[in-house]
Order: structure tokens, then C-alpha cells, then sequence
């Protein structure tokens, strides 16, 4: 039981960090580059919308639903594993491109704009993923996801914009 559980933890780290990695080492244009200062320039939090909460619960929980679907195929469970690793590659690649545009406050402008939610989300995601591995389905854990994409939804369009705004002005 240890050894299984283990291989299922290394799997899951594994996937997480590759992803960060790969998302920190992808090549970014300078065109990119000035889209995002430019955004940073002109970006305001006056004008947040209903359809704003409504890309952000997709956005959480499509990799949700993702993941879930992997448990109705047995033989496809461990595709949950991709699923988490291009959430990690995303998180990684927007920190670095986040660190390349605003130097030294960057970092910040990366955990104002991104932080909070993913560290709520992806716990959630790498916990789903493990009871998926080990076949183990619990309504419980649908509930638990659910929350955590409302609550990081929530987290991203009323509080990250004001704390982004904050360190790139």
C-alpha cells in the first residue's frame, strides 16, 4: 500500500513540476511581451462584468470536468495526469512571462494576478487527480472541487485585479 501510494504521489509531483518547468522554459516574443505591458498599462478593475465570473468558472473547471472524465474510463485515468501537467505548464508560463515584462516586481505582479486562486485550485487538482489514480470516487470530493472553482473564480475577478493593480502601478 505504501509503495503504490508513493509511485501515485512521485507520478503526481512529477506532473506538476515538469509542468512548471516546461511553462517557465517556453520561449516568449518580445511581441508577447509588450501585449502584456501594454494590458498592465491600460488595465482597470471599474468594469468587471458577469461574464467575467463566468470565464473564470470555466476556466477552473474545465480541468476539473477533465480530470473527473478520466475516472469513467478506467483505462484512461491516468490521463488525468496530462490534465494537471498543462495546468501547471500554464501557471509556469505566465509566471515567467509575468517576471520578464516587470523584472523584480513581476514575481509580485505573478502572485497578485495568479497566486491566491492556484493555491486553492491546484491542491484540488493534484488531490482529484490521486483519487482518480487509485479509482477511488467520492461525492464528497465533486463537492470540494466545485467549491474550490467558485471560491478561486470569486478570488479572480474581485480580489486579484485590485492586488495586480497594486504592484505593476
Amino acid at each position: 500500500m505504501i509503495a503504490k501510494w508513493n509511485r501515485n504521489m512521485t507520478m503526481i509531483a512529477a506532473s506538476l513540476g515538469l509542468g512548471l518547468v516546461f511553462g517557465v522554459l517556453r520561449p516568449v516574443n518580445d511581441e508577447l511581451l509588450a501585449s502584456l505591458q501594454q494590458f498592465a498599462a491600460t488595465f482597470s478593475t471599474q468594469h468587471i462584468s458577469h461574464y467575467a465570473i463566468y470565464e473564470s468558472l470555466l476556466r477552473y473547471g474545465r480541468p476539473l470536468l477533465l480530470i473527473w472524465a478520466c475516472a469513467l474510463f478506467p483505462k484512461l485515468r491516468h490521463a488525468s495526469l496530462l490534465v494537471l501537467y498543462m495546468r501547471a505548464m500554464s501557471l509556469g508560463f505566465s509566471a515567467s512571462m509575468m517576471v520578464l515584462a516587470f523584472g523584480a516586481r513581476g514575481f509580485l505582479a505573478a502572485m497578485a494576478l495568479n497566486g491566491l486562486q492556484n493555491i486553492i485550485i491546484m491542491p484540488v487538482y493534484a488531490y482529484t487527480t490521486y483519487n482518480i489514480i487509485i479509482s477511488r470516487h467520492d461525492k464528497r470530493l465533486m463537492a470540494a472541487g466545485l467549491t474550490a472553482v467558485v471560491l478561486a473564480s470569486i478570488i479572480e475577478v474581485y480580489i486579484s485585479p485590485t492586488l495586480f493593480r497594486m504592484v505593476v502601478t
